[in-house]
This record gives C-alpha cells, structure tokens and sequence, in this order.
C-alpha cells in the first residue's frame, strides 16, 4: 500500500511538471513534439520532427528542478551550443543542430536521435567481451573523446551508461556518446550535489579527493571502461589491473596500467597518443602470427647459404677488369690519334709533285727510281765506258741523289719495324 502510494504521488508530480507536458506541441514553430522518449533525473527526452526538413530529431528539455537553476542552465547552454558550433563531425557524438529556448523560456536541445543498449546492458547480457571487440569499442570511445578535447570539453562523467552500443543497417556495432552536452552542468555546485547522490562509477583519483576534471580523468575513465569490457565489470579494485585478464598481451595491460595511474601526470601524455596505442594493440591483434624459427642446424645451414650468396667479388678481379677497360680505352685513344697524324703527314707530303731525298738505306732498288740526269755525260765517262774500263776518277763517291716519291717515304715508315 505504501508503495503504490508512492508510486501516485509520484506520477502527480511528474504530470504537474511542465518539462512532461510537452507532447503534442509545437516549439518555435520549427519541431512539432510527439511524445516522451525517456525520463531520466534531470532531462526529458522527446522524439519529436523538424517541419522545415522533415526529418525526427530527439528534443531534450531540462526538468523543472534543475531548469530553475540559472548556473546550471548556462552550463548546458554554453556546452550544446559549442557542440552544434563544432567543426568536428564524429559518428560517436549526436549531432547537436540548435540550442534554443521555447516560448514558455524553458531551454532545450534538438540533436540527432540514437537507439540501442547502454553498454551496462551489454555486459549484463554478454558478459565480458573478446578481446578484438572489446578493443575496438575502446577506440571508438577514444576518438569521441578525442574529438571533444579538441573542441576544449571534457567528458569528465564516463560511464557505461552514458556509452549506447548503436547497430547500423550492416550490421556493425559502433558507440554513441549520451549526455555530452549536460557534463559541464555538473560541475556547478548543483551538478556537484546531485553527482554525489549517485556519483558515477568511472571517477579518477583528482575527482573525488580534490573535483579536478581534466582531460586526464577522461583517460582514467577510458581505462577502467576497457578493463570493465574484458572482464565484464566484475568486481575489481579501485585502481590497479588486478581485475584484468591474465591472459592479455602485455601491450594491452600496459595501456591499462598507464590509463589508471593514480598520479594524472603519468598517465598519457593525451588521449590522442592513448588512442594510437589502442589501435596498435588492435592491429597487432588482427595480424597472423609469425611462422615457426627453424632449428638451430637448420637456421646455421640457411645463413651460411645466404652468406655465400651476398658475398661480394674478389678485390683483385674488380682491379683486372678494371685495368683492361683502361687499356682498351687507351688503344682507342692511340688509334685515333694516329690515324689523324698520319692524315697530316700524308698532306704535307703530298703537297709538291716530287721531292729530291737521298737514297735510304735498307731501300730495295728496286724501289728506287732514277731519273736521267739534266746534263749531258762527260767525254771521258763516255771513253772509258766504251773502254770498258771503270775510271776511278770519275766513280760516283756517293749515291747519287734521286727523286722519290712521298708516298714510297710514308709506306717504309709504316711498314718500318718498332
């Protein structure tokens, strides 16, 4: 009876709220509201269309509690608005197309709508995930965070609530990042007391001693979202990797400790390098592993073989060959320029019709052609050749002069011996 008194009270309450009453309206004469999608402890979400477009757009508008606090709606508003302002489009983040205020001045957000199971849900259904899956979904969430650190927002409320496990028209399982534009809001001093009374179970060391939130509590929650996907959020410590699987590879674990670091200063250096190794473990993982060393006998055989085959020539033989080239180069080079001298001589030789040489020795006479002299025999040369005596007197002392060809010249030389 108590209960179900509850429960009534309750739902008058609810229904005297106008963040309920919505349904059926239409806002700014651009959404026309159909009906009531989800209720959670601070927002009301609509499914609603956009007229202009056509197109179904989720409406969310903050209850009445929170929506009377001035410090909290700014906070919503400033994030959703640089969330539609973005230049970043990321399949893991709604689309956020206006932040506005209706005609009553209640704020709200029209955004792309997302269906699915939270990841809450999946573990509770699956149990802990393989560890290619549980890899992938990782990185997914990494980018998404990434995308928000760029834009100068930090998560800071990681969870596997506010993580929805979306299936596309393949088939394909990818993540969608619920409530980024409501985690500014909560670290208002009415955020701060309304975490408290339900804090999420992904808060970094900083937050909870001291309420940091940087960029570097979105590392810690990563890592414990990763460990929570393969073990399926068993029971573990509050820091540590002891609830890890024994049988991950030691990257993996690595990425895991380093996200969890106590000190935020020793974790990544951002979670663009977090996210690298994300993916490295997953490439890694997708690899086909190495084939089997050969024995050591075997290994010996095949690298003396390959050393007998990269063994480069002798020193001696490359400076033969070497030596040669230069010798047919320089028989080229004495060729042709013999050839060209040769050529001169014959031209310069060649130039008067006869020249007068003395009598070579080593000639043929036969070679040696004689001219009649120009004067006439002396009377006593006639006598005594008629005599057939020799006058002493009148012997020629030397070979007489005679009158050779240059070309007769030219051919002894040639023919000459070295």
């Amino acid at each position: 009876m108590l209960a179900s008194a509850v429960r009534g009270r309750m739902s008058i309450v609810e229904r005297s709220e106008r963040s309920l009453g919505l349904a059926g309206s239409i806002v700014k004469a651009r959404y026309r509201v159909n009906a009531v999608a989800s209720v959670s402890r601070d927002v009301v979400v609509y499914t609603a269309e956009e007229l202009r477009f056509g197109r179904a757009i989720a409406l969310k508008v903050l209850r009445d509690e929170v929506a009377a606090d001035a410090e909290f709606v700014a906070a919503v508003r400033e994030q959703a608005t640089t969330l539609a302002m973005s230049a970043h489009v990321q399949r893991g983040l709604p689309r956020v197309y206006e932040c506005g205020t209706m005609d009553n001045g209640e704020l709200f957000v029209a955004l792309e709508p997302t269906r699915g199971a939270t990841l809450r849900e999946v573990l509770d259904a699956r149990g802990a995930l393989d560890l290619g899956t549980a890899l992938r979904l990782a990185s997914q969430v990494g980018e998404a965070l990434e995308v928000l650190h760029h834009d100068r927002i930090v998560h800071g409320e990681l969870g596997p609530e506010s993580v929805l496990l979306v299936r596309d028209d393949d088939g394909i399982e990818r993540i969608v990042l619920l409530g980024v534009e409501l985690t500014a809001a909560y670290r208002t001093p009415l955020g701060r007391r309304r975490r408290e009374a339900s804090p999420p179970v992904y808060l970094a060391p900083e937050q909870v001693e001291g309420g940091e939130t940087t960029e570097a509590t979105d590392q810690y929650a990563l890592g414990m979202l990763l460990r929570d996907l393969l073990t399926g959020g068993r029971p573990r410590e509050a820091t540590g990797v002891s609830g890890a699987s024994p049988a991950l590879p030691p990257e993996v674990e690595r990425i895991v400790a380093t996200a969890l670091d106590p000190r935020p200063e020793r974790r990544f250096p951002d979670i663009s390098v977090m996210v690298n190794d994300l993916w490295a473990a997953q490439t890694a993982l997708a690899e086909p592993a190495p084939p089997p060393r050969p024995a050591r006998a075997a290994r010996a055989r095949v690298s003396s073989h390959r050393r007998h085959r990269r063994r480069r020539p002798d020193v001696a033989l490359r400076i033969a060959a070497a030596v040669a080239t230069a010798g047919i180069i320089a028989g080229l080079v004495w060729l042709a320029l013999a050839g060209g001298l040769v050529a001169r001589v014959r031209a310069l030789v060649a130039t008067p019709a006869s020249t007068a040489v003395p009598a070579v020795q080593g000639v043929a006479p036969a070679a040696q052609e004689e001219t009649a002299p120009s004067r006439e025999a002396s009377p006593a040369r006639n006598a005594s050749a008629g005599n057939g005596h020799a006058d002493p007197a009148a012997a020629p002392r030397s070979a007489p002069a005679v009158e050779r060809d240059g070309s007769a010249v030219i051919d002894w030389l040639l023919k000459r011996p070295r």
